[in-house]
C-alpha cells in the first residue's frame, strides 16, 4: 500500500486514518504522540554536539548491557 500525503499511519495498533491535507506532517506527528519538542531541541544543537550526545548515550547503553550480561552469568 502506498502512503500518500493524505494518509498518516498511527504509531499504535489503530487502523490508519486520513489526515486533512492542510495539516502538516509535523502537526500529524504531534497528534500521534511524537515528542516534537525533543526533536526541536536536538535540531537547535550543532551536528558535532548531537554526535557527542549520541556517543555518551551509546556508551551508557553499552555499559548497562555489559552489567546485565555479567549479572546473568554470575561473574
Amino acid at each position: 500500500m502506498a502512503v500518500t500525503g493524505a494518509t498518516i499511519l498511527a504509531m499504535t495498533s489503530e487502523t490508519p486514518r486520513a489526515v486533512d491535507e492542510r495539516q502538516t506532517a509535523w502537526v500529524a506527528a504531534e497528534a500521534h504522540g511524537c515528542d516534537m519538542s525533543l526533536l526541536e531541541s536536538n535540531l537547535r544543537k550543532a551536528p558535532a554536539e548531537r554526535l557527542r550526545a549520541h556517543g555518551r548515550a551509546l556508551a551508557a547503553a553499552l555499559t548497562l548491557r555489559e552489567a546485565m550480561e555479567r549479572r546473568a552469568t554470575g561473574s
